[in-house]
């Protein structure tokens, strides 16, 4: 089964989690990811906890189904390589900060040169320009100034850390995997290339277009859990159950709340729904008291008929096992050197596409001689590269 990105080829210079991340995807789309990597260090993450024994779970999370080659460009045999690499690549991929790669002697410019078809894309933290480009920074840094963290936490709390990584993933590796598949598109129409200049703080930003927008026509800042969607109606919360568990009720449309509150004996409450912020609380408070009588398993089974977006909080592990995770192929085995561990699937359905089985994450440097070779390197240029220390 021919998958529908089989015929391109990616440089993946990028480490850590968001370029990875995007290029995952991309692999799970079929195309050929080739992470090139720093001789005896790699990416970074091969190394990061948690750990068994030598495999960390990031790389096996992120680097399965690629393949790995190591090469300096601190050379200017490696620099030359590259070059030589690109003709045949349709995509480079890379993290470093603004103006390393044009230091390095493989800058946009430089590669194009050598295949105008190349699609060049850089993930960086601010962007190529802006005060902030040279600016070092992580997730936290990137939500923080885009005002996503402001919002995030409990009503007269602070801004509380998200567990996942949202401008990392979302507002970076996602925003990065959708601009390389557009310069594809329009360089079937060009047949050039183009430079996609992706910033995960840019990406955080447009995570908050409703929230812009309601702040741009009232002038009113938005408030950590007072939103409608942030926990300010008691119908869109998150409720502890007797067992200490959690609970999710999102009866955003009346016909759902009806619903509840008919299931849970008060329906005095329907007409209230969105009643002012001091009624809100005291709703709350009554629905705080139902669903502390049973379990959060037990409220589950008795209002899974219920049409009314109700809920459980699972963990790591129950989500795992849950029947419409597996339902959907969210779980597949991936290899090790050891056997087998779960993993996460592809979130793209294609119709008439299967997955095939996935491959292991690559051993650092592990296809060198195999990419070089296809790149047309003979053996003895291969064999010059290692005694110049550039592989």
């Amino acid at each position: 089964m021919v998958r529908p990105l089989e015929h391109l080829r990616i440089l993946d210079l990028s480490r850590l989690l968001p370029g990875p991340y995007c290029t995952l995807l991309l692999a799970d789309l079929g195309a050929d990811v080739i992470k090139v990597e720093e001789p005896g260090r790699g990416d970074y993450i091969r190394w990061m906890p948690p750990m068994a024994g030598d495999l960390s779970s990031g790389h096996l999370a992120l680097n399965r189904g690629k393949r790995s080659i190591t090469l300096s460009l601190k050379y200017p045999e490696g620099v030359a390589a590259m070059k030589r690499l690109v003709r045949t690549a349709d995509v480079v991929l890379e993290s470093f900060r603004p103006g390393v790669m044009d230091r390095l002697g493989v800058g946009y410019d430089v590669l194009s040169a050598e295949n105008e078809r190349l699609v060049y894309c850089a993930l960086t933290g601010f962007g190529q320009d802006g005060p902030y480009k040279m600016r070092a920074g992580h997730d936290i840094n990137y939500l923080g100034y885009a005002g996503v963290l402001d919002i995030i936490g409990e009503r007269d709390g602070p801004p509380v850390v998200p567990g996942v990584q949202i401008a990392d993933v979302g507002g970076g590796g996602l925003m990065a995997a959708v601009g390389i598949l557009a310069a594809l598109s329009e360089r079937e129409v060009t047949g050039r290339g183009r430079f996609v200049d992706i910033s995960m703080m840019d990406g955080a930003v447009s995570w908050l277009q409703m929230h812009a927008q309601a702040y741009a026509i009232t002038g009113v800042i938005p408030a950590r859990g007072t939103m409608r969607l942030s926990g300010g109606p008691a119908c869109y919360r998150i409720y502890r159950a007797g067992d200490g568990k959690y609970v999710t009720v999102g009866a955003l449309e009346p016909q759902f709340w009806a619903a509840l509150c008919e299931a849970l004996g008060v329906p005095d409450l329907i007409e209230l729904q969105y009643a002012p912020e001091e009624e809100q609380a005291v709703i709350h408070k009554r629905l705080e008291e139902i669903f502390l009588q049973k379990t959060r398993d037990e409220w589950v089974a008795e209002l899974a008929h219920l049409d009314a977006c109700f809920g459980p909080v699972n963990d790591i592990a129950e989500a795992m096992v849950d029947p419409q995770v597996r339902a959907r192929d969210m779980v597949r085995d991936v290899p090790t050197p050891t056997g087998t561990v779960n993993t996460i699937g592809n979130p793209l359905k294609l119709h008439g596409v299967e997955d095939p089985p996935l491959r292991a994450a690559p051993g650092l440097g592990e296809h060198t001689e195999q990419v070089l070779k296809e790149a047309g390197f003979s053996p003895e240029e291969i064999a010059s590269l290692r005694d110049e220390g550039a592989l």
